[in-house]
């Protein structure tokens, strides 16, 4: 079993934020292999089925972003999934839009949402998938930025990185952390 967690926050209010892009990834990649979202459990909306021959567990905690750690905790402890089975999907403002990065562990590097789920399970050592949402240079409180929707002329660059990251996700599943990372990190949204 592979878990795969989608970071942002809940309500119709936040849906098309850059800081739901993490959810966003998730729910497309369920609708593109017939898994439904929708129960709730481990204070998450959850999903199960199987992707590229593995056995999925798709979660989008429902804890805020802050509290994101919370929700995961809930799940490796209920579910007995070893961390390196476990891959979170967040925005990144520190990369260009388009741009995506897997990494097999590391810091938070200021994302509120990861630093919850490294303190709530004591370690880093998981993988994550970043997503650029980076659109200008931003200085000083970034939470209006992440917290407003992509401009139109933006979106389809948004749209490319969502399905740049559903490709990194299921390589992740079919080949391995190491071959998704060696092919990812080097493209950008529209390039192959």
């Amino acid at each position: 079993m592979k878990l795969i967690v989608g970071l942002g926050n809940p309500g119709l209010k936040y849906r098309a934020t850059k800081h739901n892009i993490g959810f966003n990834v998730v729910r497309e990649l369920a609708g593109d292999n017939g898994i439904k979202i929708n129960k709730k459990a481990h204070n998450s909306l959850v999903g199960e089925g199987e992707i590229e021959g593995e056995e999925v567990f798709l979660v989008l905690p429902q804890t805020y972003m802050n509290l994101s750690g919370e929700a995961v905790a809930e799940v490796m402890d209920e579910m007995n999934v070893p961390i390196e089975h476990m891959i979170v999907v967040c925005d990144d403002i520190n990369m260009k839009l388009g741009r995506i990065r897997m990494r097999r562990e590391g810091s938070a590097g200021g994302h509120k949402g990861l630093r919850s789920i490294i303190n709530a399970l004591g370690n880093d050592d998981f993988a994550r998938l970043r997503i650029g949402i980076a659109t200008e240079v931003h200085k000083g409180d970034i939470t209006h930025y992440v917290l407003s929707p992509f401009k139109r002329s933006q979106s389809k660059n948004a749209a490319h990185a969502v399905s740049l990251a559903k490709e990194a996700l299921s390589a992740w599943l079919e080949e391995g952390i190491d071959k998704a990372m060696s092919t990812f990190n080097k493209r950008k949204a529209g390039t192959s």
